[in-house]
Protein backbone atom coordinates (compact mmCIF):
# COMPACT_ATOMS: atom_id res chain seq x y z
CA UNK A 1 0.00 0.00 0.00
CA UNK A 2 3.07 2.23 1.03
CA UNK A 3 4.24 1.56 -2.47
CA UNK A 4 1.20 2.29 -4.17
CA UNK A 5 0.44 5.70 -2.20
CA UNK A 6 4.61 6.55 -3.25
CA UNK A 7 3.58 6.01 -6.53
CA UNK A 8 0.43 7.86 -6.97
CA UNK A 9 1.92 11.03 -4.98
CA UNK A 10 4.59 11.13 -7.52
CA UNK A 11 2.72 11.03 -10.20
CA UNK A 12 0.26 14.00 -9.18
CA UNK A 13 3.11 16.11 -8.56
CA UNK A 14 4.88 15.33 -12.08
CA UNK A 15 0.94 15.97 -13.60
CA UNK A 16 1.02 19.38 -11.95
CA UNK A 17 4.74 20.74 -12.06
CA UNK A 18 4.15 19.42 -16.37
CA UNK A 19 0.74 21.19 -16.55
CA UNK A 20 2.40 24.45 -14.62
CA UNK A 21 5.14 24.38 -16.69
CA UNK A 22 3.21 24.63 -20.15
CA UNK A 23 2.33 28.45 -20.08
CA UNK A 24 -0.24 30.15 -20.53
CA UNK A 25 -0.99 31.45 -24.49
CA UNK A 26 -1.13 35.11 -24.74
CA UNK A 27 -2.20 37.20 -27.80
CA UNK A 28 -1.95 40.40 -28.43
CA UNK A 29 0.84 42.67 -30.73
CA UNK A 30 4.25 41.77 -31.41
CA UNK A 31 7.25 43.66 -29.83
CA UNK A 32 9.40 45.47 -31.91
CA UNK A 33 11.85 43.19 -33.45
CA UNK A 34 8.74 41.99 -36.11
CA UNK A 35 8.38 45.24 -37.04
CA UNK A 36 7.65 45.60 -40.66
CA UNK A 37 10.08 47.81 -43.00
CA UNK A 38 7.08 50.56 -43.49
CA UNK A 39 7.26 52.34 -40.43
CA UNK A 40 3.27 53.08 -40.71
CA UNK A 41 2.19 49.84 -40.61
CA UNK A 42 1.62 47.59 -37.33
CA UNK A 43 4.56 44.69 -36.16
CA UNK A 44 2.12 41.95 -36.20
CA UNK A 45 -0.03 40.09 -33.77
CA UNK A 46 -0.60 37.26 -32.18
CA UNK A 47 -4.36 35.99 -33.00
CA UNK A 48 -6.25 35.54 -29.72
CA UNK A 49 -7.14 31.75 -30.90
CA UNK A 50 -4.28 29.74 -30.55
CA UNK A 51 -5.77 27.35 -33.01
CA UNK A 52 -5.41 29.89 -35.57
CA UNK A 53 -2.13 31.07 -34.37
CA UNK A 54 -1.26 27.36 -34.94
CA UNK A 55 -2.23 27.56 -38.90
CA UNK A 56 -0.51 30.52 -39.48
CA UNK A 57 2.59 28.82 -38.03
CA UNK A 58 2.17 26.19 -40.43
CA UNK A 59 1.00 28.48 -43.17
CA UNK A 60 4.29 30.15 -42.93
CA UNK A 61 6.11 27.19 -42.82
CA UNK A 62 5.04 26.02 -46.41
CA UNK A 63 5.67 29.35 -47.62
CA UNK A 64 9.32 29.04 -46.47
CA UNK A 65 9.55 25.55 -48.04
CA UNK A 66 7.95 27.00 -51.26
CA UNK A 67 10.89 29.19 -51.61
CA UNK A 68 13.35 26.54 -51.05
CA UNK A 69 11.67 24.36 -54.11
CA UNK A 70 11.47 27.15 -56.37
CA UNK A 71 15.17 27.57 -55.36
CA UNK A 72 15.99 24.55 -56.31
CA UNK A 73 13.71 24.16 -59.82
CA UNK A 74 16.13 27.31 -60.76
CA UNK A 75 19.40 25.39 -59.79
CA UNK A 76 18.03 22.42 -61.69
CA UNK A 77 16.94 24.62 -64.39
CA UNK A 78 20.32 26.28 -64.91
CA UNK A 79 22.10 22.90 -64.50
CA UNK A 80 20.31 21.92 -67.61
CA UNK A 81 21.26 24.73 -69.49
CA UNK A 82 24.54 24.63 -68.90
CA UNK A 83 24.06 21.31 -70.54
CA UNK A 84 22.59 22.41 -73.75
CA UNK A 85 18.86 21.01 -72.65
CA UNK A 86 15.53 22.84 -72.01
CA UNK A 87 15.91 23.87 -68.49
CA UNK A 88 12.35 22.28 -66.74
CA UNK A 89 11.64 25.02 -64.69
CA UNK A 90 8.03 25.92 -65.85
CA UNK A 91 7.17 22.06 -65.11
CA UNK A 92 9.13 21.97 -61.78
CA UNK A 93 6.71 25.26 -60.59
CA UNK A 94 4.00 24.80 -62.49
CA UNK A 95 3.23 20.50 -63.05
CA UNK A 96 -0.28 19.69 -62.14
CA UNK A 97 0.67 16.82 -60.12
CA UNK A 98 4.38 17.48 -58.84
CA UNK A 99 4.81 21.26 -59.38
CA UNK A 100 5.86 23.16 -56.19
CA UNK A 101 3.31 25.58 -56.58
CA UNK A 102 0.77 23.67 -57.31
CA UNK A 103 1.78 21.56 -53.60
CA UNK A 104 2.15 24.77 -51.71
CA UNK A 105 -1.66 25.70 -52.71
CA UNK A 106 -2.82 22.53 -52.16
CA UNK A 107 -1.01 22.73 -48.32
CA UNK A 108 -2.62 26.02 -48.22
CA UNK A 109 -5.99 24.78 -48.67
CA UNK A 110 -5.29 21.70 -46.46
CA UNK A 111 -4.38 24.01 -43.72
CA UNK A 112 -7.40 26.41 -44.15
CA UNK A 113 -9.84 23.20 -44.13
CA UNK A 114 -8.84 22.19 -40.49
CA UNK A 115 -8.17 25.67 -38.90
CA UNK A 116 -9.07 29.04 -39.91
CA UNK A 117 -6.46 31.02 -41.13
CA UNK A 118 -6.54 35.30 -40.35
CA UNK A 119 -8.73 37.04 -42.98
CA UNK A 120 -5.79 39.28 -42.47
CA UNK A 121 -3.48 37.50 -44.89
CA UNK A 122 -4.37 35.33 -47.83
CA UNK A 123 -1.62 32.77 -47.64
CA UNK A 124 -2.77 31.68 -51.25
CA UNK A 125 -2.04 34.71 -52.81
CA UNK A 126 1.82 34.48 -51.18
CA UNK A 127 2.43 31.26 -53.78
CA UNK A 128 3.06 33.57 -56.55
CA UNK A 129 4.99 36.39 -55.09
CA UNK A 130 7.04 33.74 -53.29
CA UNK A 131 7.94 32.27 -57.11
CA UNK A 132 8.58 36.44 -58.13
CA UNK A 133 10.91 37.16 -54.93
CA UNK A 134 13.03 33.40 -55.59
CA UNK A 135 12.94 34.76 -59.27
CA UNK A 136 14.37 38.28 -58.55
CA UNK A 137 17.71 36.54 -56.91
CA UNK A 138 19.09 34.67 -59.78
CA UNK A 139 20.70 37.49 -61.94
CA UNK A 140 22.42 37.91 -58.62
CA UNK A 141 23.15 34.06 -58.18
CA UNK A 142 23.70 33.14 -61.52
CA UNK A 143 25.96 36.40 -62.07
CA UNK A 144 28.08 37.37 -65.06
CA UNK A 145 31.92 39.02 -64.06
CA UNK A 146 32.50 42.39 -65.68
CA UNK A 147 35.16 41.35 -67.98
CA UNK A 148 33.21 37.62 -68.34
CA UNK A 149 36.44 35.92 -66.80
CA UNK A 150 35.35 35.68 -63.36
CA UNK A 151 38.74 36.20 -61.79
CA UNK A 152 37.94 40.31 -61.40
CA UNK A 153 38.74 40.03 -58.00
CA UNK A 154 41.15 37.10 -57.80
CA UNK A 155 44.39 37.78 -55.74
CA UNK A 156 47.59 35.83 -57.03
Amino acid sequence: MKKFLGTMTALAVALSASAAMAGVYVSGPLPSEFTNLVPSLSSGFIPPNPDVFKAVSKASKEGSKLAGGLSKCFSKGAKSVSKGSASGVDTCINDAKKGVLTKYFAKIASIASKSPLPACHNFALDGNLIRVLTKTFNPQVYCQSPSGAFIDHAGF
